[in-house]
């Protein structure tokens, strides 16, 4: 997911403004001071001891965007996990004063150990007329 903010402490994920997927930017090129993208990784058990490679990048059309994260990390057991038992890894990465040269759909590649995961997609668009906060949702006509 993409949040305004996150990060971990004793292994939980605490996360500001999360689950959005579209920037509202008020001209272009468009800046935007601060996001996070958000992951939470299953490794199996027979992983757990390996090093990996997480890979979170920017792109819009296939083209890298020039936003990138590379985090290596091992998991290991945790005390009492049960053979064969996965273990979940969260994984917030930071990114700050993106700049987006053009609106559209942008998605962040995420691939660990060189085998892609999947994207989280993030539409930038241009205001038009009034502007909403970065990154808010319209407002709900049942609120």
């Amino acid at each position: 997911m993409l949040a305004d903010g996150a990060h971990l402490s004793g292994g939980k994920l605490y996360i500001l403004g999360g689950q959005w997927d579209r920037l509202i930017v008020q001209g272009l090129p468009g800046q935007h001071p601060a996001l996070a993208v958000v992951v939470v990784l299953r490794v199996e058990y027979s992983e757990a001891l390996d090093e990996h490679r997480l890979e979170i990048e920017l792109r819009l059309d296939g083209q890298p965007m020039n936003a990138k994260a590379v985090v290596t990390f091992t998991t290991g057991h945790a005390p009492r996990q049960g053979r064969g038992t996965p273990a979940f890894v969260p994984a917030a990465l930071p990114f700050s004063n993106l700049v987006f040269e053009t609106a559209g759909r942008y998605e962040w590649n995420i691939s660990v150990d060189d085998e892609p995961l999947g994207s989280i997609p993030m539409e930038v668009v241009q205001a038009s007329g009034s502007l909403r906060a970065p990154g808010a949702m319209p407002t709900s006509p049942f609120q």
